[in-house]
């Protein structure tokens, strides 16, 4: 169990009407390279928080580096919700210029970040929507300049670093469209704890999504022993990543196939950059028992529901993972009704295997079970989910 930050701060518009927030880099502990910050920043607001939850319909600023711009690694978030701001240190070669071209193509806005108009024309001016100004490290006639030399229609100039109400005045003399400092608001930090996933199970399924024949069954398999992956992925399918699809998910399995292998694999190394978190503890230990005799419950009683009812394991204890109530951990999953039942009301074939599967979990010597596998079966379910989650938790340990 890791804690997190991600820093937010609003971009308001002419009228100061919220327009988009950009998302920061937060840690307590050293900051990491630049890679390393974005694919953070990345993963936190797209997985844990969930990106509606974080910036709701509004634009998300997100700082790229290099590595991201030339698809070393991708982006991850809704191409038509993101600005990609191209920091001032990306070298402007030609394979940034190439990657450039295709992220608008691609749907998404580009942005210059603290841009400082030189001697030559920046050549990825040529596909930038924002340019964001430094107010308070260039003079009034820098600015001037600037919205002279540089401007083009269609382009929206960003004052950035607005500290007093006088700047604000100056800036709104000038022009601009979009306006962000300390004056209109500081950035706010969000924090949370989140469940890592471990890095060999990362790097297993990256391996499998680079070969063809890997099937969804395939991958599901491998999700379903990290608690933290499998959590991850139900949000993300269910918010939306893939593609664009908003629906209700059912199972883990379906989560795989929304997402599809190419943002798997997105997601998978975002998660590598951010230093994903490697061992675990009794709780993941009990979470993943929970979910695997669910899912050899239903298989018991030839239940057609196999895969929802490992979800509904895995999403039962969720709570006592991210320490969180278990509505707010569900808020933020996009679940059919059916497993929402099951997991609230203990209703429905899922609502009675869960009940018989927590039943067990503390001990009930007079255990009536619900969903109708027996006393014998649901001790054999459980012994060998027992087994199935020490081996995977001892090899999330060695990771």
């Amino acid at each position: 169990m890791n804690s997190y930050m991600v820093g937010r701060q609003p971009v308001f518009d002419a009228q100061f009407d919220v327009h988009g927030y950009e998302l920061l880099f937060r840690s307590l502990a050293p900051r990491p390279g630049g890679d390393a910050m974005t694919a953070d920043v990345l993963v936190h607001a797209g997985l844990d928080i969930g990106l509606e939850g974080l910036v709701g319909n509004k634009l998300a600023f997100v700082n790229a580096t290099r590595s991201f711009l030339v698809g070393d690694h991708e982006l991850p978030f809704p191409p038509h919700q993101t600005v990609v701001e191209i920091l001032e240190d990306v070298p402007r070669d030609a394979q940034v210029f190439e990657g450039c071209r295709r992220l608008v193509e691609d749907g998404y806005t580009l942005a210059l970040d603290d841009y400082v108009c030189g001697e030559e024309r920046d050549p990825l001016l040529e596909f930038v929507s924002i340019i964001k100004l430094d107010v308070l490290a260039l003079t009034r006639a820098d600015i001037e300049r600037t919205l002279r030399v540089c401007g083009r229609r269609g382009v929206k100039w960003l004052a950035e670093k607005v500290e007093s109400h006088h700047q604000v005045y100056a800036c709104q003399e000038l022009g601009f469209d979009l306006y962000q400092g300390y004056v209109l608001s500081r950035p706010e930090v969000v924090e949370g704890s989140s469940l890592n996933p471990g890095r060999l199970t990362c790097l297993r399924i990256i391996e499998e999504l680079c070969d063809p024949r890997t099937s969804a069954r395939d991958i599901e398999r491998l999700v379903q022993t990290d608690a933290a992956l499998s959590y991850r992925f139900l949000r993300a399918a269910g918010a939306g990543a893939a593609g664009g699809m908003y629906r209700k998910v059912n199972s883990v399995r379906e989560g795989v196939v929304l997402l599809g292998h190419r943002r798997l694999r997105s997601w998978l190394v975002l998660m590598l950059l951010s230093d994903v978190r490697q061992g675990s503890d009794e709780q993941l230990r009990i979470a993943m028992t929970r979910s695997r005799m669910a899912e050899l419950v239903a298989m018991a009683l030839r239940s057609p529901l196999v895969d929802s009812a490992f979800t509904v394991g895995l999403v039962s204890a969720l709570d006592l993972l991210l320490r969180v109530p278990l509505q707010q951990v569900m808020d933020g999953l996009s679940l059919s009704t059916e497993l929402v039942e099951a997991l609230v009301s203990r209703t429905g074939v899922l609502g009675h295997i869960l009940t018989d599967v927590l039943a067990w979990e503390v001990g009930g010597g007079d255990l009536q079970p619900q969903a109708g596998l027996d006393l014998a079966g649901m001790e054999k379910a459980y012994i060998e989910s027992l087994g199935w989650a020490n081996e995977v938790c001892s090899v999330l340990d060695a990771d």
